[in-house]
């Protein structure tokens, strides 16, 4: 298959790093791959071109870049794909366009998070009507997690052609992987790899980290990430006991040094920073929103809790830091899980059998 991957940017997150992962696997698997970026590179883009995929950045100003369109369209034509790939709303737009040009299938990748009552995360009002308006045009979509089927077909997205592929870990990835040397060993180390956006709530795990301190003082908090509530964060966590370390490449090595994993969400899908800690044995405190409930068993892989509180964080936390044996035994429980269910490979051959169907429908 020819498969072209379009989306805004490749910038630090937890579904670029999906995809800076499933792209350069699916080519090693023999198929024809490439990425166009719209508005931005970032990062992952450059990872992407490391491991030989031919990528370009369109330099798309706006959605309403004609001249940029066409340059769009034009590339994508010359690559031949038999399907287009999209996420991101001016994704699936140029997707679109792209797709019909070619007479590609369109395949939207649905990475939005879900809420705690299991809608996805409300769109801009202009968003949401351009959503619907090409929503009942794509062939197909490959979402990461079973929840998000239902508010999918609400939107008008094809009934009965949504696949569910949830993220993976390779095991080669997380071999070998040193400590970071930026936790401090001493005592219990939790971190929350985050951005700094209002929905991750990273506000509750200082609040809650503060808390556990003052029962056990042995307890630091450590936030990975950035964004745009960095200066209230920073703000509410001077004398918490949780340091802001920043956007961080390195998570899987800050998760190897830390004791557990919290992330106090109140939306989000099938977080990436939770099936590494699970991979590298870290267990792991969640809020149930989206899929974390796939990837986490309650008192088994680490703690569950319900969104918007500090206090059952406080809780979880505090219970983890005092039963080093438990955290040793949810570790491993979360190891096999991840091995179980959430594989690379099982990611990568999911990705496969869910895009041939589509292109062969569109042959058909």
């Amino acid at each position: 298959m020819r498969l072209l991957f379009l989306c805004p940017d490749m910038r630090t997150g937890g579904t670029e790093r999906h995809w800076a992962t499933l792209i350069p696997e699916l080519q090693d698997q023999g198929q024809a791959v490439k990425l166009l970026t719209l508005a931005d590179t970032g990062p992952f883009f450059d990872d992407v071109v490391a491991r030989g995929v031919p990528a370009e950045h369109l330099r798309l100003r706006r959605r309403a870049d004609a001249r940029g369109l066409r340059r769009a369209v034009s590339v994508a034509a010359a690559f031949e794909p038999d399907a287009v790939v999209t996420r991101g709303v001016s994704g699936q737009l140029v997707g679109e366009a792209i797709a019909r040009r070619s007479r590609a299938v369109h395949v939207m990748n649905e990475h939005t998070p879900l809420t705690p009552e299991g809608k996805l995360v409300a769109a801009r009002p202009h968003q949401r009507a351009l959503t619907r308006l090409v929503s009942r045009a794509i062939d197909a979509v490959v979402a990461v997690t079973q929840r998000q089927v239902p508010p999918l077909e609400a939107l008008g997205y094809p009934r009965g052609r949504i696949d569910v592929v949830p993220n993976g870990v390779f095991e080669r990835h997380v071999q070998g992987v040193e400590p970071s040397r930026d936790l401090d060993r001493d005592g219990f180390a939790v971190l929350c790899v985050a951005g700094l956006r209002a929905e991750k709530r990273v506000d509750l795990f200082i609040q809650a980290v503060a808390a556990a301190r003052r029962e056990d003082a042995s307890i630091r908090g450590y936030v990975a990430g950035d964004g745009p509530e960095r200066q209230r964060l920073e703000r509410l966590a001077h004398g918490s006991g949780v340091t802001l370390l920043g956007l961080r490449r390195d998570a899987l090595e800050l998760i190897r040094a830390a004791d557990a994993l919290c992330l106090p969400s109140e939306a989000e899908a099938l977080p990436m920073s939770i099936l590494e800690a699970m991979a590298l044995e870290r267990p792991v405190v969640a809020t149930d929103v989206g899929g974390i409930a796939e990837q986490v068993v309650d008192g088994e892989t680490g703690h569950l809790v319900p969104p918007g509180s500090a206090e059952p964080v406080r809780q979880a936390l505090l219970a983890l830091a005092t039963d080093p044996e438990r955290v040793r035994e949810m570790g491993a429980a979360g190891r096999h899980r991840q091995r179980e269910r959430f594989s690379g490979e099982a990611m990568v051959d999911g990705y496969l059998r869910a895009l041939e169907e589509a292109v062969g429908r569109g042959q058909a």
